[in-house]
């Protein structure tokens, strides 16, 4: 046997050895993730109300009681337990609800989950099977703007009032040249992470990234275990996939052609205004200013979309203001709710 003969030899048994290691780990991947998915629904199990919309239920997570309801409808792939903080101050003063839409925290996956049209009917269906009734105070938030404006677009009879936090705009992916690639990236690395080693790892103390990353959602103490069941769910990553992607294809589309304007549903548009990045790190503020360049003008253009809006920059507040900035959040929804009332007289 020559060489040649002995070193394909070699390499031919190391591949086999490589491929069948890796199939051996996809498949105890695999097969720790189903036992950890059925182990934390469990442990978790919905705080709020299961609806049925035709044959699969959505989660409204409610609180408070009184007129009008108050519906928060959160960003890109988040679940309504994101914005469980808030609940006590605005559940004071009357009924909220916290949507979780279709693969999303404790909602039941749909093969057409994802776009923001069917999210918008589906949290219509689930309000009115739950019998919540209008007048509704809508709160969008990033990618839930969208949806917010397709709800009251579609039926403004029911909505006393938009709110709109650091909201998406159908013209961003066309003028921020980066973000479709962003998000494309995102979606590969997340769907080539093995959530059940990544599960494994954080079961047995080798890392803690999922904790890290719950954690900076400054969610209630009490809600921190549920979040990173959330973030190592196959469920919750499909839906968030599929909702990545119709970001950056239809819902853009469908905003444009169904949800041009509010006509004169108050609306308050609250934008971030955040800080530059400390440090000297002249690429990381060079980059900030580009994309607020592009992102202040986008959000001044939302507050167009209705005859009767308010612009409100939230000062040292990045994306996520109701993460930094609660208290200004829950002030701008309550003067709403109030309004409403005022309006609505004492027999209202």
């Amino acid at each position: 046997m020559n060489r040649w003969t002995r070193s394909r030899g070699i390499i031919v048994k190391a591949s086999a050895g490589l491929v069948a290691g890796v199939i051996a780990a996809a498949t105890a991947s695999a097969v720790y993730q189903t036992y950890g998915a059925r182990r934390d629904r469990r442990r978790f199990p919905p705080p709020g109300r299961m609806v049925d919309v035709g044959g699969r239920r959505i989660h409204l997570w409610t609180a408070g009681t009184g007129s009008p309801a108050v519906v928060i409808v959160p960003g890109l792939g988040e679940p309504g337990l994101n914005w469980a903080a808030l609940l006590p101050e605005l559940a004071v003063e009357s009924s909220v609800v916290l949507y979780d839409r279709a693969g999303l925290g404790w909602s039941d996956p749909s093969p057409l989950a994802g776009t923001a049209r069917g999210a918008a009917r589906d949290l219509w269906r689930a309000l009115d099977k739950a019998g919540i009734a209008p007048p509704y105070v809508l709160v969008g938030h990033s990618a839930g703007g969208n949806i917010a404006r397709l709800f009251a677009a579609e039926r403004p009879g029911a909505v006393a009032a938009v709110v709109l936090v650091d909201s998406s705009h159908p013209e961003q992916i066309r003028l921020l040249h980066r973000t479709r690639a962003a998000i494309a990236r995102e979606m590969l690395r997340s769907r080539l992470t093995p959530l059940g080693l990544r599960r494994l790892a954080y079961d047995a103390g080798w890392s803690d990234r999922a904790r890290r990353e719950a954690e900076a959602r400054r969610l209630p103490t009490t809600l921190l275990s549920t979040r990173i069941a959330f973030d190592l769910s196959d469920r919750q990553r499909r839906a968030d996939l599929r909702e990545a992607a119709a970001a950056i294809t239809v819902n853009p589309v469908q905003v444009r052609r169904r949800a041009p304007s509010l006509g004169a549903i108050p609306l308050t548009v609250v934008s971030a205004g955040p800080d530059e990045p400390p440090g000297s790190d002249e690429k990381a503020v060079a980059e900030q200013r580009r994309f607020y360049s592009v992102w202040s003008p986008l959000q001044a253009d939302l507050v167009r979309l209705s005859a009767n809006a308010e612009h409100v920059v939230a000062e040292h507040a990045g994306h996520h203001i109701h993460r930094d900035r609660p208290e200004l959040v829950v002030r701008v929804i309550l003067d709403h709710v109030r309004r409403v009332r005022a309006e609505a007289g004492p027999g209202g």
